[in-house]
């Protein structure tokens, strides 16, 4: 039990520092989605689990703060939702303590996952 939560740790180290480096080489956020599309398999394959998705999501919050990039956390989130590196219960997980202004910034993308949730939900019921 101890090896494999070594393991993925590590992985989730590994995937910490893979985005942070493609948001440190990408000045713009189109630049970001074009290297996150190329990679997007190596990142779906990494990001199974939600101590891997709440990584990536941390390191986009300190990366955004740091570096005065708040407005651009919505497009990234967004991003990588579309991409499925990201599913929208780690994100509204996450978001519940995201900084301030972060949350402020993407309160229309949480509003949208709620509601796209909330319809997922009916239509499980329903069925």
């Amino acid at each position: 039990m101890r090896v494999s939560t070594l393991i993925i740790f590590s992985v989730a180290d590994q995937l910490m520092h893979s985005t942070r480096a493609l948001l440190e080489i990408c000045p713009e956020v189109k630049e970001f989605t074009k290297y996150v599309q190329y990679f997007g398999p190596m990142f779906i394959k990494l990001a199974r689990d939600r101590v891997s998705q709440i990584g990536i999501l941390d390191e986009i919050e300190t990366w955004a703060l740091e570096k005065c990039r708040v407005a651009d956390t919505q497009k990234i989130l967004h991003t990588l939702y579309n991409l499925d590196v990201l599913d929208e219960a780690n994100i509204l997980e996450w978001a519940e303590s995201a900084d301030y202004d972060i949350r402020e910034n993407i309160s229309k993308f949480l509003n949208w996952l709620r509601e796209a949730e909330e319809e997922s939900s009916e239509e499980e019921q329903s069925d």
